[in-house]
């Protein structure tokens, strides 16, 4: 069979990665787990496949391919089509040209066991199956209706220079140390019409890490989540291998639900079929079996930070949440999340005697307690608040109450760290023993120690910083 030339103008002015570092980058995919990857994408005979566009960017010996010519066949058959009408349904990709051989052969191989007659079979295969590299393709390979496969895992130290400055510069989500496999999942989606899915096993590191921001940041804005199926423990490859396998699912469109599903070391072929079957139902409720657990959401998380991690069901919940209600940290409120307020001495600010101090100098303070049920049950803790909205501290002598409860707790107040760490010109607040640097009105109360609690919303930090709304709930502990 002719192999391909690469396209000279993506090629000829970039350095070849080793053949050898290829080899290492290649982890050939099970039977059952392209299967899987084809039902979810919609990739089933019973579509007019003729009609559809498949791209496989790095098709190795042919794994998918295999399977993608079985369904093609099948297709083809039911609707009454010859083989060769689905010859430019398929374009697939490989740098080595020993894969584009394979894989080659593997497709004539299986349109010739369906009955196909040969010479056609072998037409197909060279029109589907290339060589060249798929992330310096030309704009021509827009407008899949599918995109699948497996991507290479090769180190970046593996790729020449100019090789890796070209795909970074047509690849922008290729920053810092991301893989290769973050170029081939941009370009993938890059590749599809509108309406058109994505279905990779490739690692689901880039959903977490920081160098997978980038690409977080395009599926939010342009694409939508079908499907994140975690398989860490599950033996997906011909060979062991550790790369926290996910089979993934994106689409070229508006979020809408998606599948969630944390499997273990017993999923397999079967269980693979039962997880589809539950999945088709479009049930919203979850399934735990011995062998997987699966939610459906009623939608993805909308932001580039890291995305959540924990089981099917805290994952639907968690995007159910983002979807319906307003975010803790909400400047339009003045409520933020934080580590918490760092008084340095909570025995002094912390009371839930509502009668210690003048009624303003008290704040409602919710701890984690609180909320723990899900609702606001409030304990009546109160925090002592020694600021004006304005972020000055108050004036004692308006205040004699409040004054005489920081003088009775003087040793313990300029015993803290902040307070000893003042220069020596800093000035006093009468009474009230916190040093307050003369360039800075706002005094900063230092740790807690061993006595500090977590707290995170509401809208008043102090008193290690200024209250932005007094007179509001303080901040809730969680």
């Amino acid at each position: 069979m002719t192999l391909f030339d690469l396209p000279a103008d993506t090629t000829a002015c970039v350095g070849g990665i080793p053949d050898d570092a290829i080899e290492q980058g290649e982890v050939f995919t099970r039977s059952w787990v392209v299967d899987l990857v084809l039902d979810l994408v919609g990739y089933v005979p019973s579509t007019d496949l003729a009609a559809r566009t498949l791209v496989e960017p790095a098709c190795g010996e042919g794994a998918f391919l295999g399977a993608v010519a079985e369904r093609v066949g099948r297709s083809c058959g039911l609707a009454g089509r010859s083989i060769l009408d689905a010859a430019e349904s398929v374009r697939a990709y490989d740098l080595l040209p020993r894969n584009v051989v394979a894989s080659r052969e593997r497709v004539a191989e299986t349109l010739v066991q369906q009955g196909w007659p040969p010479d056609d079979a072998q037409s197909v295969a060279r029109m589907w199956v290339r060589a060249g590299d798929f992330l310096l393709r030309g704009p021509a390979e827009h407008g899949a209706d599918f995109v699948v496969g497996n991507p290479p895992y090769v180190r970046l130290e593996d790729i020449p220079d100019d090789r890796l400055i070209a795909y970074r510069e047509r690849w922008p989500s290729m920053i810092g140390r991301a893989d290769l496999y973050v170029g081939f999942l941009e370009a993938a989606l890059s590749a599809l019409r509108p309406g058109g899915a994505l279905g990779f096993i490739c690692a689901d590191r880039w959903m977490r890490n920081q160098y997978g921001r980038a690409l977080r940041q395009l599926v939010c804005r342009d694409f939508a989540v079908d499907a994140v199926l975690s398989m860490h423990e599950v033996d997906c490859f011909e060979e062991p291998v550790s790369a926290y396998p996910a089979v993934t699912v994106l689409r070229n469109g508006r979020q809408g639900s998606a599948l969630v599903a944390d499997t273990t070391a017993e999923f397999g072929s079967a269980q693979a079929a039962e997880l589809l079957e539950w999945s088709r139902r479009g049930a919203t409720s979850s399934v735990r079996e011995s062998s997987f657990t699966a939610s459906r959401t009623t939608g993805w998380f909308e932001h580039a930070d890291s995305w959540p991690v924990g089981s099917p069901e805290r994952l639907a919940f968690l995007a159910d949440l983002e979807k319906r209600l307003a975010p803790l940290h909400d400047a339009a409120t003045g409520t933020r999340v934080g580590i918490g307020i760092a008084t340095g001495a909570d025995k002094v600010y912390l009371t839930q005697d509502d009668d210690l101090v003048e009624r303003d100098r008290l704040l409602p303070l919710a701890m984690v307690a609180d909320i723990r049920g899900g609702h606001l049950a409030w304990s009546g803790t109160y925090l002592v608040n020694p600021w004006t909205p304005d972020g000055e501290l108050v004036d004692l002598e308006r205040y004699p109450r409040l004054a005489e409860h920081c003088a009775r707790h003087g040793e313990q107040l300029t015993g803290r760290h902040i307070a000893r760490k003042q220069p020596p010109d800093a000035r006093r607040h009468p009474a009230l023993p916190v040093a307050v640097p003369a360039q800075d009105p706002r005094a900063r109360a230092g740790p807690v120690g061993a006595e500090r609690r977590r707290r995170v919303g509401g809208s008043l930090p102090a008193p290690r910083c200024r209250p932005r709304h007094p007179g509001r709930l303080a901040r809730v502990r969680c």
